[in-house]
C-alpha cells in the first residue's frame, strides 16, 4: 500500500482520487486534464489555478509524464487510495445509509429512522442529493454571472485608472509647456501647479484604486466558493456529497455588494482649462498681458425694452422703444441681448460685471435658438447659461449661485468649442462654479440678461469687462 504522504501527492485535489492522466499548470500544481478542463470550461476569460488562485491568462497545461509513469505503475500494483468505508455507513448501526434527515442534516439508515428520525422529515438520499445538486447548480449558475460582472468591473476599473493616468500626464504637459512661455519668473509658479496636480489626482487615484480592490477582494471570494462548489459537484458518492451539505450552500448564498464605478474624466477643479493660468498672469502683468476675447453687444438682437451703451460694452431694462424694427435677429419675448462677435472653433474667455444685480442670466447659444417664442433655457434648446433667479429649476437653469455664501460680481466664461465645455468661473478668485459638458455644431453666440429692474432693486447693467 501507498503510504500516506504519497498518496497525498498521488490524488487530484479536484476529484480527489488518483491522478487520471494527469497534467502541471504553470504555477507547478497538478490536476487530472479532465478534472482542470472541467474546472475551467464555465470560466470566460482569465483563469486561476484552483489550488493557489494564480491567474492565468493563457491556458496552457503540460502533460506531468514523471507522475503519470508512477500513477501507471502503481495501478499496476493495485495501489488505491480511497476514503475509509466506515463514512457510508451508519457507525451506530452498521447499515447503510439509505435517508437523509432535513431536521439534523445528515444521512442516517433505516435503524436510525425507526428509533429517532420518525417525526422529522426524511428523504430518499438520492432524493435528497436530487434536491441538494439543484440548490448547488443553482448557486454556481448565480456565482458564475457574478463572476462575469465582478471581471467586468476589475477591466473598467483599470481601464479607468489607465485613461486617468493618460490625462494627468497630458494637463502635466501642458502646465509645462505654458510655464516655459514665462521662463525664470515663471519657475515657482509652474512647480507649484504640478505640485497640486499630484495631489488632486493622487486623492482620485486613491479612490479609484480602493474600488478595485473591493472588486478584486470579491472576485477571491467568489473564486473561492466556486471551486468548493466546483469540486463538491464533482463528487459521486452521496453521502460524502451531502456532507456539511448546509452550510456550503449558504456560502454559495452570499450576498454581493456594487464595488461602484469610476468616471474616468478628470473632474474640472484639476484641469480648469486656460483660465487655471489668469491668476499667474494677473501677477505678472509687466511682462504679459492676456486680454480676453474684445467682445461688443449687438444692438439688432436686443429686446426692444433693453437699453444698450453708446460703446456697446453695457446692456440694462429700461422703457420700450416702440421704434426699433422687429428684424428676425431681435429677441421678442424675453430681455436677451448676443454679442456682435461668435465662435465656431477654438477657445475664448471673456468677463461680464455683475455689480449687485439680483437677477440676471450669461452664457451662450446657438444661432438657430428660438428669438420670438416661449423658451426653454436649457442646452437642448440650444442654451448653455447660468443665473441668479428665483426659479431656476422652471427655467431649465442650473441652480449654482443661490446656495454660494458671497455672490459673484464678475464672472468669467470660458469655451472651448472643439473640447464641448462652457465654463463659468467667480471671476475673482477665478473659482469654478459650473461646467456644461456638450457637442457644439453650428455658430455659438455670448448671450445676456440683465432681468427686470425688480422695483429699481435690479437696475444695475450687464457690462463686458475689457482689461
Amino acid at each position: 500500500m501507498a503510504s500516506p504522504d504519497l498518496s497525498q501527492e498521488l490524488t487530484c485535489p479536484i476529484c480527489l482520487e488518483i491522478f487520471t492522466e494527469p497534467v502541471s499548470l504553470e504555477c507547478e500544481h497538478h490536476f487530472c486534464r479532465s478534472c482542470i478542463s472541467q474546472s475551467w470550461e464555465k470560466v470566460p476569460g482569465d483563469v486561476s489555478c484552483p489550488q493557489c488562485r494564480q491567474v492565468f491568462t493563457q491556458r496552457n497545461i503540460r502533460p506531468a509524464r514523471t507522475l503519470a509513469n508512477i500513477v501507471e505503475k502503481l495501478r499496476v500494483l493495485k495501489v488505491k487510495v480511497t476514503q475509509p468505508e466506515e463514512e457510508f455507513y451508519c457507525q451506530e448501526h452498521g447499515e447503510k445509509l439509505k435517508l437523509f434527515c432535513e431536521v439534523e442534516q445528515r444521512a442516517i439508515c433505516v435503524d436510525c429512522w425507526s428509533s429517532e428520525h420518525q417525526t422529522h422529515k426524511d428523504l430518499h438520499i438520492k432524493e435528497a442529493v436530487q434536491i441538494y445538486k439543484n440548490k448547488l447548480e443553482t448557486s454556481l449558475e448565480t456565482l458564475q454571472k457574478q463572476m462575469d460582472l465582478s471581471l467586468h468591473s476589475k477591466r473598467e476599473g483599470e481601464d479607468g485608472i489607465s485613461q486617468m493616468k493618460t490625462e494627468v500626464e497630458r494637463l502635466r504637459n501642458e502646465i509645462h509647456s505654458e510655464f516655459e512661455k514665462m521662463h525664470k519668473f515663471l519657475f515657482e509658479k509652474e512647480e507649484l501647479m504640478k505640485t497640486e496636480l499630484a495631489q488632486k489626482s493622487n486623492k482620485i487615484f486613491e479612490e479609484m484604486e480602493k474600488i478595485l480592490k473591493k472588486t478584486l477582494d470579491e472576485i477571491s471570494s467568489v473564486e473561492g466558493v466556486i471551486r468548493d462548489l466546483q469540486s463538491r459537484l464533482e463528487i459521486q458518492k452521496t453521502p460524502e456529497f451531502l456532507k456539511d451539505i448546509q452550510d456550503l450552500v449558504k456560502r454559495s448564498q452570499m450576498e454581493f455588494h456594487e464595488a461602484g464605478t469610476v468616471s474616468t474624466q478628470l473632474p474640472v477643479d484639476i484641469d480648469g482649462g486656460p483660465v487655471k493660468y489668469i491668476n499667474v498672469w494677473r501677477e505678472m502683468r509687466a511682462l504679459i498681458s492676456p486680454v480676453p476675447a474684445s467682445l461688443t453687444l449687438d444692438p439688432d438682437t436686443a429686446h426692444n425694452e433693453l437699453i444698450v451703451s453708446q460703446d456697446l460694452s453695457s446692456v440694462r431694462f429700461g422703457k420700450k422703444n416702440k421704434d426699433l424694427p422687429d428684424n428676425p435677429e431681435r429677441f421678442g419675448l424675453y430681455y436677451f441681448i448676443l454679442c456682435s462677435q461668435s465662435f465656431t472653433s477654438g477657445r475664448h474667455y471673456w468677463e461680464v460685471g455683475l455689480g449687485d444685480k439680483i437677477l440676471w442670466v450669461v452664457g451662450v447659444c446657438r444661432e438657430s435658438v428660438n428669438r420670438k417664442g416661449n423658451i426653454i433655457l436649457s442646452p437642448g434648446n440650444g442654451f448653455w447659461v447660468i443665473g441668479r433667479f428665483p426659479d431656476c429649476e422652471s427655467l431649465k437653469i442650473p441652480d449654482v449661485i443661490s446656495h454660494l455664501k458671497v455672490k459673484p460680481r464678475k464672472l468669467g466664461i470660458y469655451l472651448d468649442y472643439e473640447g464641448g465645455q462652457v465654463s463659468f468661473y467667480n471671476a475673482e478668485d477665478m473659482s469654478h462654479l459650473y461646467t456644461f459638458t456638450d457637442t457644439f455644431t453650428e455658430k455659438l453666440y455670448p448671450i445676456f440678461n440683465p432681468c427686470t429692474n425688480n422695483s429699481g432693486d435690479n437696475s444695475e447693467p450687464l457690462t463686458l469687462l475689457t482689461h
